[in-house]
């Protein structure tokens, strides 16, 4: 089983209409979740319709321009002007929802738990997210909140499949690129990252 693919089901899930506040990070977890799955296990919608669907209820719970920035890393990031930057974040988002495409159709109506979520900080909740397969493996995927301390409320940063980092998965490969290359280099890199996590 390809783990990537639940991760590109069940991070597009999730509808934010206003700001996330931290009591409700459970409720609506739970319930995009569903909303998310039945979407895959409808076999009368095709697979670019389902992205499509999925990825109109989605964006609002990602702090992308966050993790485009953990992702680079500080240094990097300062060495780019805010249209660089701009165009980092675009790329790196368009990355990441075409791998997501890529893997949707893989998706088999593994059972899903989402359990309580653990505080730990007054700025950091994870949300553990259980897969069942068929197969009677589990495995589990953290999805990594933080305060914005703003309008937006909580937002996620990161998600760990098995223990695997999205955000430093690509900054290992993101690591010196600009110290030794250019900002097209950079660009480039973006397409020849693929986060796989195989069983």
């Amino acid at each position: 089983m390809k783990l990537g693919v639940f991760l590109a089901a069940l991070l597009l899930g999730c509808t934010l209409l206003s700001a996330l506040e931290e009591s409700q990070i459970d409720t609506v977890m739970n319930r995009d979740i569903v909303k998310a799955t039945a979407i895959l296990q409808d076999k009368n919608i095709k697979d670019d319709e389902k992205s499509e669907k999925i990825f109109k209820i989605f964006d609002g719970f990602f702090d992308f321009k966050q993790m485009a920035t953990i992702c680079l890393g500080k240094a990097q990031w300062d060495m780019l002007n805010d249209t660089q930057k701009d165009e980092f974040i675009t790329k790196f988002v368009q990355r990441l929802k075409e791998s997501y495409v890529e893997k949707l159709k893989l998706y088999t109506d593994e059972k899903i738990t989402i359990k309580a979520n653990e505080k730990k900080s007054a700025a950091r909740i994870q949300v553990p997210m259980i897969l069942s397969a068929k197969d009677g493996q589990t495995y589990e995927i953290l999805y990594k909140f933080y305060d914005t301390k703003d309008s937006r409320g909580w937002l996620i940063y990161d998600v760990d499949v098995v223990g695997i980092s999205i955000v430093q998965t690509y900054r290992s490969q993101f690591d010196g690129v600009l110290k030794n290359g250019s900002f097209e280099d950079l660009i480039k890199k973006i397409d020849s990252i693929n986060i796989e996590v195989q069983k």
